[in-house]
């Protein structure tokens, strides 16, 4: 799997997403030199921005030129996607050279993903985001994240559904909420994956300990790329039962505020798996 240099280009969104770690924060940007200079290039070759809202800035473009000046071949935006719902701002983007991009669903009706955007009309423009994006004629490659929790958990088939009817390439289902009972979770995790299975359409997973994974643990994201702690500010831990589990050394553990809430009984240490082999080469 693909290891992204990610870039932070501000707090400042035109969403306030009731599940973002970001939204109470300052809404200060890092300047232009700030940001060219976390470009130079390390060992990686792909780059991906995210916020806040990247498209906020006006000065976008001129970062995503200067991806492309720093040899990254491969430049993905992080967004919400409403910006696209105008087909001139996203021309401007792909011109530039940009052409992989990652949008958040948060539901697969106005009523719930605009309450939980707690923005008006944040649905629709996202929704004619992803039509131009799929009428767009380019190389482009379209992830859908749906950031999962206890008010649209019972959404999940149509946004998998909503998703897959825009063409999109791949889908995230990241779980947010440790409010959220994984019990009751995990049966629309699976019948998700399934159809998206069936649709030829790749899903991953990210947040979701691997012991409750059993029959898809192919479809867990932090296998390829790992736990990602640029991005994802939740605090993770182990408890008492994973001392025994296979996949301890692999793991990220279970979010500290979900075992606050529910505890460790409902967890069981797997014993043997016959994927284990093939995750530990996949994870190295």
């Amino acid at each position: 799997m693909l290891q992204y240099k990610k870039i932070f280009l501000g707090n400042q969104c035109d969403n306030k997403c009731l599940y973002c770690s970001y939204r109470q924060k300052d809404p200060s940007q890092p300047d232009f030199k700030t940001i060219t200079t976390a470009l130079n290039r390390g060992e990686e070759d792909s780059v991906a921005f995210y916020g806040g809202e990247p498209t906020l800035r006006s000065d976008l473009s001129g970062i995503i030129l200067a991806a492309r000046q720093n040899g990254y071949r491969r430049i993905k935006l992080i967004t919400n996607g409403r910006a696209f719902s105008d087909n001139q701002v996203l021309l401007q983007i792909v011109n530039g050279g940009c052409y992989l991009f990652e949008i958040k669903l948060w539901g697969s009706n106005p009523d719930l993903h605009d309450y939980l955007t707690q923005t008006p009309e944040s649905f629709w423009q996202t929704m004619q985001g992803l039509a131009n994006l799929q009428n767009r004629s380019c190389d482009k490659f379209i992830w859908l994240r749906i950031p999962v929790c206890k008010k649209n958990y019972t959404d999940i088939v149509n946004m998998i559904t909503t998703g897959i009817n825009f063409g999109v390439h791949r889908i995230i289902l990241s779980f947010q909420d440790p409010n959220l009972s994984l019990k009751n979770l995990l049966p629309h995790i699976k019948i998700a994956t399934h159809i998206s299975i069936l649709n030829r359409v790749w899903i991953l997973t990210e947040g979701f300990p691997f012991c409750v994974m059993q029959g898809i643990e192919p479809h867990i994201g932090e296998i390829y790329y790992r736990h990602d702690t640029t991005m994802n500010l939740k605090t993770y831990r182990y408890h008492k039962y994973c001392q025994n589990c296979v996949y301890k050394e692999i793991c990220p553990g279970v979010e500290g505020e979900y075992l606050n809430q529910f505890g460790d009984r409902e967890f069981s240490p797997i014993k043997e798996n016959k994927y284990l082999q093939d995750i530990r080469v996949l994870h190295e």
